[in-house]
């Protein structure tokens, strides 16, 4: 079978579309048009009516003005009879006395012509009147104004019908124009064969150039499209063995980069732990060293020095169990396990559990329990989160001595808020306060036995829940946030699979 060229496929398909589309357009024109002109025609004739109902309304007869008037806004292409009691006739725009057989044949004096009713409103009723003996037919509007006059209005429908087949013929003429036309342009076109020639010439340079991107767009049966397709799985073979390349180097440099992070990490470790450490193993020695010596003999003293040594003990017992949690947090110990629960009775349950440390502090607390809110996410986690928050509030807040704990709910977070009024934290320390260890004020985290830990934990909660949190600063104080994904009652994000 003999291969029929490029060049021939595209002048016949385009040939073939525009035939198919230009036939079809005149087609469904020729059909419709008519159905659509006899409904526009009679919007139309409404639409005169309406006309007539303003001009007309509150006056009592035709002046001169009224005349003129629906001269100007109904135009010329309907007949309209006005009169306000029979016979007394107050307008016409023709001088004969077309209307008065109409008038008889819609108030039930007579039978001729085939009528049949369009539209029936309260005030008016149209018909279509077509005459038995010359099949013309016509649009008539019978009925009353507002202000109490009888209306007829007429519309021609066999204009209308001329005008429609003009039309259709003067399309067929144009559409043939545009057909040959068009199959000429179609010809010319064709004769750009070279061009998917030229895209391959492309191709093969970006492959020179080791860009394995790039893909031959043609898929054809002739030669064209067999030279494509085996440029195209050149190219996808020759990606395919670089990607492998360059993934090993990326594996490869992924364990280097870890490997030193991973000593970097170990030895900030060591020396932060050794650091944090130091100063309460130096207080329980010195002070288990005076207990031994006897260096006060009376009980208070000695009662004293047992609850520096206790203390400085509970510290480091807190530092250890926060930097365990970290630890698991961020080498993946701790798996994220999503529930939906009530993040409203999670607060109020905090709340609770710092009750005696506020009151003992004399800090005010401003919060407005809600309906329950729920949310999905690790409900141990967040409540580690909360509990660091609201802490971190308690022991940093001054001056008027208030937290506020606050919750806001918009379409796709919940976020929670922790205010305290007190000192502002510096701009340039704002990114540094989630590093392990970091402490603005060191001499105030030994005050209340900060580890510069817990906000270290929650950077770590929120990374692994992949959600947004931070610092702001304020006029009289500072506030912490973290957002959470809103639950609704059918069912959870299907993203968190991949957290399991």
């Amino acid at each position: 079978m003999k291969k029929v060229s490029f060049r021939t496929k595209m002048m016949l398909a385009f040939a073939a579309l525009i035939i198919v589309s230009l036939g079809g357009m005149w087609l469904l024109f020729r059909i419709l048009i008519d159905d659509f002109s006899f409904q526009r025609l009679v919007k139309e004739i409404e639409v005169c009516y309406s006309e007539l109902d303003d001009i007309m309304e509150g006056k009592d007869n035709v002046e001169r003005a009224q005349r003129e008037d629906i001269a100007v806004r109904i135009g010329q292409q309907y007949m309209v009879f006005l009169y306000r009691s029979q016979p007394q006739v107050s307008y016409s725009t023709n001088a004969d006395s077309w209307y008065l057989e109409p008038i008889l044949r819609y108030t039930g004096y007579s039978k001729k012509n085939t009528v049949t009713k369009l539209v029936t409103t309260d005030n008016y009723t149209v018909y279509k009147n077509v005459d038995d003996t010359t099949k013309i037919m016509s649009i008539d509007l019978y009925g009353t104004l507002s202000n109490g006059f009888t209306v007829l209005i007429r519309a021609s429908y066999m204009q209308m019908e001329s005008d429609n087949r003009y039309i259709t013929d003067r399309l067929l003429l144009v559409g043939t124009v545009v057909l040959l036309v068009s199959i000429l342009i179609a010809a010319l076109i064709s004769r750009t064969v070279t061009k998917p020639i030229r895209q391959m010439s492309e191709v093969a340079e970006r492959m020179a150039s080791l860009d394995f991107e790039a893909r031959c767009p043609e898929r054809r049966s002739d030669e064209i499209g067999v030279l494509a397709g085996s440029l195209n799985r050149l190219s996808g073979q020759l990606q395919a063995t670089i990607g492998e390349l360059k993934n090993a180097n990326s594996e490869l440099q992924r364990d280097l980069d870890y490997r030193t992070e991973l000593d970097g990490m170990r030895s900030d470790f060591i020396a932060n732990v050794s650091h944090e450490l130091k100063t309460p193993i130096a207080l329980i020695q010195g002070y288990a060293e005076g207990l031994a010596e006897n260096i006060s003999d009376d009980a208070e003293s000695r009662e004293f020095y047992c609850s520096v040594i206790s203390d400085e003990a509970a510290k480091m017992n807190r530092m250890v169990q926060k930097l365990l949690t970290l630890n698991q947090l961020e080498f993946g110990g701790n798996q994220v396990e999503y529930s939906r629960f009530d993040i409203v009775s999670l607060i109020h349950g905090v709340l609770s559990s710092t009750e005696v440390l506020r009151s003992q502090k004399e800090i005010t607390l401003h919060w407005h329990e809600t309906d329950p809110v729920y949310v999905w996410a690790d409900e141990y986690m967040i409540e580690e989160v909360v509990t660091n928050y609201v802490s971190n509030a308690i022991n940093h807040a001054s001056k008027s001595k208030e937290i506020a704990v606050s919750l806001s709910e918009a379409d796709d977070a919940v976020r929670v808020s922790v205010y305290n009024t007190g000192a502002t934290i510096p701009e340039e320390d704002l990114d540094k306060i989630w590093t392990k260890f970091y402490k603005v004020d060191k001499a105030r985290s030994r005050e209340y036995g900060g580890s510069g830990i817990g906000l270290s934990i929650v950077k770590a909660v929120m990374d692994r829940h992949h959600r947004r949190f931070g610092v702001e600063n304020h006029e009289n104080g500072v506030e912490f946030w973290f957002e959470l994904e809103p639950a609704g009652e059918e069912r959870r994000n299907e993203t968190h699979d991949s957290d399991h």
